[in-house]
C-alpha cells in the first residue's frame, strides 16, 4: 500500500532559487514541516524571481499559494509558520484587497500590489538571520 506524502512544490519552472541564504533555508524547513501539520501539498509560487527589491532576490523570502485553502487552515498555516519561525521572522497572508468575510479579513494584510492571495514569508526586515554571535576568545 502507497501512502501518498506531502511535499513543497514550486508553481512553475518559473520560480527560481538563484541563491538561498540561511533565512531561506530555514524558511524551506518550515514549509516542510506545514506539509505534515496539513497532510497536503505546499506550493512555492515564488522564491528570488519577480521581485526586484527586498529580502526575495537574496533568498530570504519566499511566497506561498493558498488557491483551495479554506479560510481556518490559512489561519493554521500563519500560525504554525509564526510559532515555528519565531520573532526574526515574518508570515503574512497577503491579499490584493480588504476581505469582506471578518474572519479572513482579520488574517490579512492588504497588499495593493499582490497580485493574488499568498502567503508571504521572510526573514524581518531590519534583522539578521541567523543573528551575529559574539565573537569569544
Amino acid at each position: 500500500m502507497s501512502t501518498r506524502i506531502p511535499v513543497v512544490r514550486i508553481a512553475d519552472r518559473t520560480v527560481a532559487f538563484a541563491t538561498i541564504a540561511p533565512g531561506g533555508f530555514r524558511i524551506l524547513a518550515a514549509l516542510d514541516g506545514l506539509t505534515k501539520v496539513l497532510g497536503f501539498d505546499v506550493v512555492i509560487t515564488s522564491g528570488t524571481d519577480s521581485h526586484p527589491a527586498g529580502r526575495h532576490p537574496v533568498g530570504e523570502a519566499y511566497d506561498v499559494s493558498v488557491k483551495g485553502w479554506a479560510v481556518p487552515v490559512i489561519g493554521k498555516a500563519q500560525r504554525y509558520l509564526r510559532q515555528t519561525l519565531g520573532e526574526r521572522f515574518t508570515v503574512l497572508y497577503e491579499v490584493p484587497s480588504a476581505p469582506t468575510e471578518p474572519t479572513e479579513a482579520a488574517l490579512a494584510f492588504v497588499n495593493g500590489r499582490a497580485t493574488g492571495k499568498h502567503l508571504h514569508v521572510q526573514v524581518r526586515k531590519g534583522t539578521t538571520y541567523p543573528p551575529e554571535e559574539p565573537i569569544r576568545s
